[in-house]
């Protein structure tokens, strides 16, 4: 019986020890803000934690990406998209009914990219509406936002 719970108590302890290296002692990962219609681009990357979001926490949050892919610079991109989709109902020749989003072109989609370091960990946000090389960055908005402060002092 004595070795039984030897053997529990020493599993118990690796647990605790997996657990707490997982978390990286850091505590609860911040937040980082949905990406919707309803609020705007700039405020979503403004407050986007960068270097703190790893992959899991931002499948956790945002779900499965729209697609995923390799930016220029070499960087794993996860892409999500938001509005100008319509629900369409089709019917299969089986009778069932199935139910798709759809974008429509020039339907005013909002494109989010999260940009992933060679870790895993959310580096930049890059935000587009009208395709590609036309939007803002996380990382353009949150210096502009210092600086903006920084001329306040």
């Amino acid at each position: 019986m004595k070795s039984i719970s030897n053997v529990l108590w020493a599993l118990t302890i690796a647990i605790a020890a997996a657990t707490t290296t997982i978390a990286g002692h850091a505590g609860p990962l911040p937040m980082p803000p949905s990406f919707t219609d309803e609020v705007a681009p700039e405020t979503v990357l403004r407050a986007y934690p960068l270097g703190n979001i790893t992959k899991q926490a931002a499948f956790s949050h945002h779900g499965k990406a729209v697609r995923s892919l390799t930016l220029p610079n070499g960087k794993e991109g996860w892409v999500y998209e938001v509005g100008g989709k319509q629900a369409r109902t089709y019917q299969h020749p089986t009778m069932e009914k199935q139910t798709v989003y759809e974008t429509i072109p020039g339907s005013g989609v909002r494109s989010f990219t999260l940009v992933f370091d060679d870790k895993g960990v959310v580096v930049d946000v890059l935000y587009n509406e009208q395709g590609r090389h036309d939007g803002l960055t996380a990382l353009q908005e949150q210096r502009r936002t210092r600086g903006s402060g920084a001329d306040k002092h």
